[in-house]
């Protein structure tokens, strides 16, 4: 995939929560960070096998993480620059098992039914309604085979401080609580096994971001096998 530097514009009334970023002016690491301790220490420790697609991949914090587990990767983004620096930051000798599939999360996904062994996403579900959050698990449970497994690290209770102390919040975010979306991600799962971790609150200064703030959370992660 080559450099793609156009950035992705924003739409909050569209679900487009991009940064409007051209990724290759952002550095080498991702504009994340490394990703939270405990997602990163699960990643480690979990059996990933198989096709796995990473939902809402972004710039590829924890996208290295399942390829050098899984068989096959999928990484999948509506923001192409992102995809770009994921790709261009991927080394070789994982390439041949790494695709790049941009689409809409929000639309049914681009792919059959039972396409995959395992589905991961971390750090976007909490941006959408309950509402689309339902038709993106109805899409996940659609292209999940009979044995797949979810992983949805999501975040909740976020608080967001501009340098000059100012609150951030994106236009639609529901802005969910600890409880409340676990209780909502159990419903909407209700047909798997399902387990839950809570993470600890989560800190850091994102500087890399259009809107440069102090970022804060509780959050879980959500594990979910098909019965």
């Amino acid at each position: 995939m080559k450099k793609i530097t156009t950035p992705c514009k924003p739409d909050y009334k569209k679900q487009i929560f991009s940064e409007g970023l051209n990724y290759f002016a952002t550095g080498k690491k991702s504009i994340w960070g490394s990703g939270d301790k405990e997602t990163l220490k699960f990643l480690k420790k979990e059996k990933i096998r198989g096709k796995w697609l990473n939902l809402a991949a972004g710039d590829g914090r924890y996208n290295l993480k399942l390829l050098r587990k899984a068989g096959f990767v999928i990484a999948s983004d509506i923001d192409k620059s992102a995809l770009s620096k994921l790709y261009q930051g991927t080394p070789k000798e994982y390439l041949p098992k790494l695709r790049i599939k941009v689409f809409d999360i929000t639309k049914r996904f681009p792919f059959k039914d039972s396409s995959f062994d395992g589905i991961f996403s971390a750090g976007v579900l909490h941006l959408f309604s309950t509402q689309i959050l339902k038709k993106i698990v109805h899409e996940m449970d659609r292209t999940l085979n009979a044995k797949g497994k979810v992983l949805i690290d999501f975040a909740t209770d976020i608080k967001r401080v501009s340098k000059n102390g100012e609150l951030i919040v994106f236009e639609s975010e529901p802005q969910y609580k600890l409880n409340e979306a676990k209780k909502l991600l159990k419903t909407a799962f209700k047909k798997y096994r399902v387990k839950i971790h809570e993470l600890r609150v989560f800190e850091e200064e994102f500087k890399a971001v259009d809107k440069q703030y102090n970022f804060s959370c509780k959050g879980f992660l959500l594990v979910a096998e098909k019965n």
